[in-house]
């Protein structure tokens, strides 16, 4: 039988994606000062890592315990991790850089500024829900070993 490790690779790809790979967050801004102060989105970013390392893991195991996957629970999980990603990789995916009336400008900012609690809010449900599903799967698995 066929195990479905695509779930393992998607979310090993977004994992991929979420890793920082410049040097902007271990430097000092200021010259002569040898402090580092993080800024938010850096410690959202790796806390997004840090959940999308144990949901790969989660998937990994599920791989290994089960022989079939829930599509449909893989997709919406997949749905609402997405946008939370793509704000943290990509800031102004939504604005138009060559926006020269200032008025445009900040109403673009504005309608991003309110939407990233929502991706961040969706990205939280998303990972709830494969909690339940990872904890459903498991107890069921373990109940049909006990069975026999």
């Amino acid at each position: 039988m066929t195990r479905p490790y695509i779930p393992f690779f998607a979310f090993l790809a977004l994992l991929l994606l979420t890793i920082p790979f410049s040097g902007d967050f271990a430097t000092s801004v200021v010259p002569g000062w040898h402090v580092t102060i993080y800024p938010p989105y850096f410690i959202w970013g790796l806390a997004l890592t840090a959940v999308l390392l144990f949901v790969v893991i989660g998937y990994w195991l599920l791989s290994k315990r089960v022989d079939k996957t829930n599509w449909t629970l893989f997709i919406i999980h997949l749905l609402l991790t997405v946008p939370a990603i793509v704000f943290m990789k990509f800031p102004s995916v939504l604005m138009d850089a060559n926006e020269i009336n200032g008025d445009e400008l900040a109403r673009d900012l504005y309608f991003r500024i309110k939407l990233i609690p929502w991706t961040q809010g969706l990205f939280i449900v998303g990972q709830v829900l494969f909690l339940i599903y990872f904890i459903r799967t498991l107890q069921r698995k373990t109940h049909k070993i006990e069975r026999l």
